[in-house]
């Protein structure tokens, strides 16, 4: 039987500068997610932070000494994506991988909606946008119901396209870089004859440190690496004792770093004395990161951290299947007939990230595809960053954290 391919994809970036262009803001008050307003919003940060720390374990569980960069926000939106069209027992898995919960759909419908609707408003000193498309080959029976959904509630551009066309690779790239203000130029090389449908996700961030690390703090110092020689970096700092949201426990440093009205920050988790990364992070999940945040104080201390640059890429049908949805990835047991009347399941989900830390700032990006084929006065603590440590870019009010990741290898 012929084999058709049906690829939804996701597409996150992020750009944080220092500098950022004042006519890029949109004039007017900041936006709230106020978790009374829209209690569904929160129950959906706090389960795709739940989500995030039990995949980021798996990755690092399977390659404790690389580096680890995923954006958790665009692995949960692309499955989430692709959940609206799955049914029986392959919905029901998928939602309990995703750690949804008690929330129904109509609950996490709502939730995209505000979250996509506010993240722009949130910080008129930070650039954050969030786009969608479905591009679907002409004739493809894609139910209406499913189109309808990522047009309401996902805010999608709905395009038929003659994916037979020489035009039709460069008409979703040009979306892509568009939205992605050229930082990825492109994400499809080629449409094969099987693919009928890309849907597409793309975040956009940019924005000032609150803070600035000076250039000239700026100093060659040794990175202490886990059972390996250290290696020299390029250590930043601010040339003097600054005052940064800390919490402290018995086994690392949480120090906060923000950007621009403080609505967003890079937060740092560095281990003290014998604890490793892998220690911090067996005590994380989705509770214990949201008691960190609420214990976060502005303490007066020093603080320096290496530049820094990773990329990573992973294809995760194997940690998605270990998490618990195994059927989605099973021809003829999946149930994805929320999408078409077909036999639908999810061929490929593949994962690519990005981040560069420097003095002039921050970019990061990361894209999530997903494949479905068819068959039929204390002491002032003088902390660096100069071992192994973890950070995540999270926003502050409902509290989604973006990007998570791990520095082994500087």
């Amino acid at each position: 039987m012929e084999k058709t391919v049906l690829m939804m994809v996701t597409l996150m970036t992020a750009t944080l500068h220092w500098q950022c262009q004042k006519d890029d803001h949109t004039p007017g008050e900041n936006s709230n997610l106020d978790c009374l307003e829209s209690p569904e919003l929160c129950q959906l940060s706090q389960a795709n932070n739940e989500f995030a720390f039990t995949i980021f374990k798996r990755l690092h569980q399977a390659d404790r000494d690389s580096n680890l960069f995923i954006s958790p926000t665009s692995i949960a939106t692309a499955l989430t994506m692709t959940l609206h069209g799955a049914q029986g027992t392959t919905a029901d898995e998928m939602h309990q991988t995703l750690s949804l919960g008690a929330l129904n759909q109509s609950a996490v419908h709502s939730a995209y909606q505000t979250l996509i609707d506010a993240l722009p408003l949130l910080d008129h000193h930070v650039n954050v946008d969030m786009a969608n498309s479905i591009w679907y080959r002409q004739g493809f029976p894609v139910k209406p119901p499913f189109l309808q959904t990522n047009e309401t509630y996902f805010r999608s551009q709905v395009n038929a396209l003659d994916f037979r066309s020489p035009n039709a690779v460069n008409t979703i790239n040009n979306w892509v870089s568009n939205n992605t203000r050229g930082l990825i130029p492109s994400i499809v090389d080629r449409i094969p004859d099987n693919a009928v449908m890309y849907l597409i996700n793309a975040i956009y961030f940019k924005g000032d440190w609150r803070m600035s690390f000076k250039p000239a703090e700026t100093q060659d110092a040794p990175f202490y690496r886990l059972n390996q020689p250290q290696v020299s970096v390029k250590m930043m700092g601010f040339g003097e004792t600054v005052t940064l949201p800390l919490y402290t426990s018995d086994a690392y440093y949480a120090v906060d770093l923000p950007y621009g009205d403080s609505v967003f920050s890079m937060t740092v988790l560095i281990p003290r004395g014998s604890n490793t990364v892998e220690d911090v992070l067996n005590q994380l999940n989705g509770a214990s990161w949201q008691q960190l945040v609420q214990q976060l104080n502005p303490r007066e201390i020093n603080f320096r951290m290496p530049r820094f640059n990773m990329t990573y890429e992973k294809t995760l049908n194997a940690v998605l299947s270990s998490m618990g949805m195994p059927t989605a990835f099973i021809g003829g047991a999946a149930d994805f007939s929320g999408i078409a009347d077909a036999e639908l399941y999810i061929d490929e989900v593949k994962h690519k990230s990005i981040i560069e830390v420097t003095e002039k700032g921050t970019k990061a990006a990361a894209v999530t595809s997903v494949g479905i084929g068819v068959t039929s006065v204390p002491i002032i603590p003088d902390i660096r960053a100069d071992r192994p440590f973890l950070f995540a870019i999270r926003e502050n009010q409902a509290g989604n954290i973006l990007f998570l990741g791990k520095l082994v290898q500087p």
